[in-house]
């Protein structure tokens, strides 16, 4: 292969011999950028797909367990969001009733600072601990990235701690929490737990289909987070005593229904009942928040 030099001589020349070489030098650094762009793409995809691979599902996990009880006093009211937004109408499929508004969710917090009440995950109601305030557990459904855009700043603000139950096969899907938005609210103390694979009703789907959903979801998201994942939330509340035996068996030590109701003093930490918190909620109003 004979080298082109650029001689100068005649100035046109020189100025044409040295863009050529300029226009193909780019050319070659595009094409190199581009593989690179390439090549990581493809290494995320496969580290993904790594993640999301579904472990293998232990035999029995539908094996039969004995509900176990424990005792609430004082009572701790969970309270359940999903959207922190305005609803935005239109063609949105999703209820108005899963929307709380920014200027209404912070208005929701700023009450409960002022009424001493203190936030802890789920695991506080296993394993107690002193706290200097009335506690309180915030949960959010399904993982929409509103929640980080919205809702966590605003918890870092009031210095609240939150447990959201994520749909795993929707993280890094658009309009839901990617990994490192995870990694970044787990970094500043929010909790996270499982909210199945796929959301599925639990409760009209094989044993097989529903020990997968609720057993690899969890496995998956600890790979995620790097930490042990023991709360676990129903899609749509749906529970029999067959799935509930597949949950305990999967390790988790809380779950969470949709049953619109304060807990009473003796409850299945596996059933635990929530507050529907819904755009136009008024705390005040709320006796579950008013008799603590």
């Amino acid at each position: 292969m004979v080298k082109t030099r650029c001689h100068f001589g005649d100035f046109k020349l020189y100025w044409k011999c040295i863009m050529k070489k300029t226009f193909f030098l780019f050319l070659i650094l595009l094409s190199l950028l581009g593989t690179s762009l390439i090549m990581r793409r493809l290494f995320l995809s496969v580290q993904e797909n790594h993640l999301r691979t579904p472990p293998a599902i232990p035999a029995n996990l539908n094996s039969p367990v004995t509900p176990q009880k424990i005792s609430l006093t004082p009572a701790v009211p969970i309270l359940m969001y999903h959207h922190i937004q305005a609803y935005p109408g239109g063609q949105n499929p999703s209820s108005p009733s899963i929307f709380v508004s920014p200027e209404n969710f912070t208005a929701q917090l700023d009450w409960l600072a002022a009424n001493d009440f203190q936030t802890v995950t789920p695991a506080y109601l296993t394993h107690p601990e002193k706290i200097d305030k009335k506690p309180l557990i915030l949960t959010f459904d399904d993982g929409y990235r509103d929640v980080y855009d919205t809702a966590f700043p605003l918890l870092k603000k009031y210095h609240f701690q939150a447990t959201f139950y994520l749909i795993v096969n929707n993280i890094d899907k658009p309009g839901f929490l990617t990994q490192a938005q995870i990694l970044e609210m787990q970094q500043a103390g929010m909790n996270f737990g499982s909210h199945t694979l796929s959301h599925p009703n639990l409760t009209t789907i094989s044993d097989q289909k529903a020990a997968e959903e609720i057993y690899a979801s969890k496995k998956i998201l600890e790979q995620i987070t790097g930490t042990p994942v023991t709360d676990f939330c129903y899609p749509g509340g749906a529970i029999s005593q067959a799935v509930e035996n597949i949950v305990a068996n999967s390790g988790y030590t809380t779950a969470v229904t949709t049953v619109n109701e304060s807990n009473a003093n003796q409850v299945d930490p596996l059933r635990l009942n929530r507050l529907f918190i819904q755009n136009d909620t008024r705390f005040p109003d709320l006796p579950a928040l008013k008799k603590i």
